[in-house]
């Protein structure tokens, strides 16, 4: 629903036109804000982004304005975000018509544009979103790819202008690329904290940044997501950095930052101002499978060495067992601890106060496949609700790509040129099937079905020329087959592995 943020001032009294009041009116009196004051800004973008630093002209157009000299105007901005204090005011101008460099701090802004009618001292009011940055590189599109053994992304933003090479281009510093084949990457919107100390010794924390989290074999990296500017490489990112450097996957979840290294799970609690620095690992021995489901209140594993799923509170980080799977008429009782298979892949359907998903398992000591269907909420919950076996001979446990729908009881998979489904019902004689081939010479790395537009199928193929992300149009919401055509096509340079899209 888009709400047209017009509003009519008369004194300190407020009047929001175009909304709704219950239909109760009581004993009072009401004025129409529009024969208050009769003007009508118009022809403001909803939504504007500016880089800090450049010229942003806006020339509004005035409905039902006979003389403009009749009539005061201000510009000005307030923060989007005051984290329960007054908002403080900015004013950008005074004139009609907005000309003004902006050097305001990078972050969200409400610009309001008003006109008041200085006789009379009624005004009315225009509110639009601003943001400020100080990078191209903000809401779109990244492909986490490698080239030449060393890690970088491409970005495309919403109008499909691709910027290649970001890590080495517009990083500060220059060609802060690293080592290694890239892993996984996550954007933090808020709630990160980082110490910087300037040339005097002074040491200052930044609160409530927003930051980029990169993953390589060999390295791990933490940038300034509004700048570009490197936070944290990989001895910075712990309090204690340990000795072997073997990152597994990061994730961040609701408020919570989650890390694997080496078989260990570190977390960063984001309900507490912190450094932004990983503590120790969780304590225990065990080995951590690389996969990880978030959900609001922590995070679902699996310990490869004891065979054991295990809730991970991000305060500590912690890790405790959840409750066994209970018998049903049509299944069994399942131990989530010290079990009879290990895990193939944890895959995340749908992230919210429930996440769901599935979890691919194979027996331990027999060539048998199962898939459990995972609705997790928190540790006090058995998050596998149901555990269904895969028909002996199907191709679907080993393909070594695969992705849950955020709708719908299958999973997407792909070996080689060749995208299939694998459909979990029972009673169906063929279970597998193949969507769509790619071009001969392409190898299918990485699909997505973003939660931004679940309508889209996003499926990442690397080929001697470099990778290429197609677009498809899935034909119904919980069906697996879409049209065969891509809607749009990016293509860039090196093995691209891993994609996310950037909300803000």
């Amino acid at each position: 629903m888009k709400i047209k943020n017009t509003f009519v001032g008369l004194g300190a009294l407020l009047l929001l036109i175009n909304s709704s009041c219950v239909e109760d009116l009581g004993n009072y009196t009401y004025t129409d804000g529009e024969s208050v004051i009769p003007v009508v800004i118009s022809e403001i973008q909803d939504n504007i982004v500016v880089k800090k630093g450049e010229r942003l002209e806006i020339t509004p157009v005035l409905k039902n304005v006979s003389d403009e000299s009749k009539y005061a105007y201000s510009w000005y901005v307030t923060p989007s975000v005051t984290g329960g204090v007054l908002p403080e005011k900015t004013v950008l101008g005074d004139t009609k018509n907005l000309d003004v460099v902006i050097r305001l701090e990078l972050g969200g802004y409400f610009l309001s544009c008003e006109v008041r009618d200085v006789e009379r001292d009624v005004y009315v009011r225009h509110q639009t979103l601003l943001t400020v940055n100080a990078s191209d590189v903000t809401t779109g599109w990244y492909v986490l790819k490698d080239i030449d053994n060393e890690t970088d992304f491409d970005y495309i933003n919403n109008d499909g202008v691709i910027y290649p090479d970001v890590l080495l281009n517009l990083a500060s510093p220059l060609n802060s690329r690293l080592k290694g084949t890239a892993i996984a990457m996550a954007y933090q919107s808020t709630r990160y904290y980082h110490q910087q100390t300037d040339a005097d010794g002074k040491v200052t924390t930044l609160a409530n940044q927003s930051a980029l989290h990169i993953l390589s074999s060999e390295d791990i990296k933490t940038f300034n997501a509004k700048d570009l500017v490197l936070f944290k490489n990989y001895r910075d990112e712990f309090y204690i950095a340990p000795e072997v450097c073997r990152p597994q996957y990061i994730k961040f979840a609701n408020t919570d930052l989650f890390m694997l290294n080496d078989g260990q799970i570190y977390a960063i609690y984001g309900m507490m101002a912190s450094v932004g620095k990983f503590g120790g690992s969780a304590p225990g021995s065990y080995t951590m499978h690389n996969d990880l489901i978030g959900g609001f209140y922590g995070g679902m594993i699996f310990d490869l060495k004891n065979h054991t799923f295990y809730f991970v509170n991000a305060y500590g980080p912690a890790i405790t067992t959840f409750p066994d799977k209970k018998a049903t008429e049509d299944s069994p009782a399942l131990p989530l601890a010290n079990m009879d298979y290990t895990l193939v892949n944890l895959l995340t359907a749908n992230e919210s106060v429930t996440t769901t998903g599935y979890a691919v398992m194979k027996s331990v000591s027999k060539d048998e496949y199962y898939l459990g269907t995972v609705a997790f909420s928190n540790g006090s919950a058995c998050p596998i609700t149901a555990f269904d076996a895969i028909p002996s001979g199907c191709e679907f446990p080993l393909a070594p790509v695969k992705l849950a729908p955020r709708t719908g009881n299958f999973v997407y998979f792909a070996d080689g040129n060749k995208l299939s489904v694998y459909k979990n019902a029972s009673g169906l004689a063929d279970r597998e099937s193949v969507l769509k081939e790619f071009p001969a010479g392409e190898t299918i790395s990485y699909l997505l079905n973003p939660d931004t537009n679940p309508n889209y199928l996003v499926v990442l193929t690397n080929s001697s020329s470099g990778w290429k992300m197609y677009f498809f149009t899935i034909t119904g919401p919980g069906n697996p087959e879409f049209e065969p055509e891509a809607t749009v096509t990016y293509q860039g340079t090196g093995s691209g592995r891993f994609i996310i899209y950037r909300r803000s």
